[in-house]
């Protein structure tokens, strides 16, 4: 391939860049989320992977498919790699359907536009939001029993995230088996399984919390099909 230098020469350039790289996806009670996952405020799926280090790197071609990996992949996205200020760089895909299983595979391509061989292919499944019922407002129970409606049959797991609202602590983060699948309402009371930072939480602090359910996992336990609720908010009085 040959590109035209900022001083206006020919340069041949044969070589293409590396593969991108997923970032690696974070565990379901990690406390730091990484990596393809639901994202809180609407229903898309969003990517993570790690910019690529060539110095003359131009973008990155994003290609999906859906249902069946066997399926032809389509370009759904063209990211400008001049836009990445070197951290890792993110792409949501709200182009989706619910309870559709969606491949993605990533090429990066240079100046010269060689394009990389494609990344490890990744996978996601998104399912119906939890709506979170209660507590919300003020509040004046220090250990408060969480609920919220699930009105899909598939979830059978639940990740409840309670954090501090103004530094973002998570206070309680915990994985929960589905037990009743016959009720829309699911209920835990807080710190039920003894692995919150706080034994009881505290007047005067204003919390937020959400619901991940859980449908679909890989063979590290890991989701590869779920959803994120939006966030609840409660101050104790």
């Amino acid at each position: 391939m040959i590109f035209v230098s900022r001083c206006g020469e020919s340069i041949e350039d044969p070589d293409p860049p590396t593969a991108p790289v997923w970032v690696e996806k974070s565990a379901p009670t990690d406390t730091i989320e990484s990596g393809i996952r639901p994202y809180n405020d609407g229903n898309g799926i969003l990517l993570e992977w790690h910019p690529n280090l060539e110095e003359d790197i131009s973008g990155y071609k994003l290609y999906r498919t859906g249902e069946d990996i066997e399926n032809k992949f389509a370009l759904i996205a063209d990211i400008n790699a001049f836009k990445i200020s070197g951290a890792d760089t993110f792409f949501i895909d709200d182009l989706v359907q619910l309870n559709t299983d969606y491949f993605y595979y990533l090429k990066a391509y240079d100046q010269a536009e060689n394009k990389s061989e494609p990344s490890d292919t990744i996978r996601y499944r998104l399912i119906e939001k939890a709506e979170p019922l209660k507590p919300l407002g003020t509040i004046n129970n220090y250990t408060p029993e969480f609920e919220w409606y699930d009105f899909t049959n598939v979830t059978y797991e639940y990740i409840i995230r309670v954090e501090s609202f103004l530094s973002q602590e998570v206070i309680w983060i915990s994985r929960i088996r589905r037990t009743n699948y016959t009720d829309f309402l699911q209920k835990i009371f807080y710190n039920s399984d003894g692995s919150a930072v706080l034994n009881s939480l505290e007047s005067g602090v204003t919390y937020q919390w959400c619901i991940k359910s859980i449908s679909l996992v890989d063979n590290r336990n890991f989701d590869i099909g779920g959803s994120i609720s939006i966030w609840g908010y409660f101050t104790i009085e």
